[in-house]
């Protein structure tokens, strides 16, 4: 199991070296900003379906139907997932609190 572990360890490093050598200027450190758009404005627009993540940021939960763009009688279903609402992270303190 200890060489798998070691396998996959040396294959990911060589992924990253390939991707930092394809997009030079991209920071993989810093996590990408949650997308705001929404994928069905029609359904999302009347959606009561909400779900928020563990740091109380709230997401639009609608499902919509996925046409494929080759093959129009293909299709699946998928969730929005677009970021509605922000979390509050705390009020401005003018004083501390001690």
């Amino acid at each position: 199991m200890a060489l798998e572990d070691n396998n996959i360890s040396i294959n990911l490093d060589k992924l990253k070296d390939k991707l930092k050598k394809r997009y030079p200027d991209y920071n993989f450190d810093i996590t990408p900003e949650p997308d705001t758009r929404h994928k069905s404005p029609f359904i999302c627009k009347d959606n009561d379906i909400f779900y928020t993540d563990a740091e109380g940021n709230k997401y639009c939960g609608a499902r919509y139907k996925h046409v494929e763009d080759d093959n129009i009688y293909r299709w699946e279903y998928k969730v929005c997932h677009a970021l509605v609402e922000k979390a509050d992270q705390g009020a401005d303190q003018d004083e501390l609190p001690f």
